[in-house]
């Protein structure tokens, strides 16, 4: 599995546990969000980067 890959399942499971209120209560819905929303774009990224190649 690529590394892109990674990231994108990476970013599926932390938005998955950001929807559960109970996970992480001390950070805000919004932050939890936005930091799998920045996984998956970087998990893009990467992907088109290794396809440069």
């Amino acid at each position: 599995m690529r590394n892109s890959h990674k990231l994108i399942f990476a970013s599926i499971a932390v938005m998955l546990f950001a929807m559960k209120p109970d996970v992480a209560a001390f950070l805000p819905q919004w932050l939890k969000l936005a930091v799998a929303g920045l996984l998956l774009v970087l998990g893009f990224y990467t992907m088109w980067k290794e396809r440069q190649w």
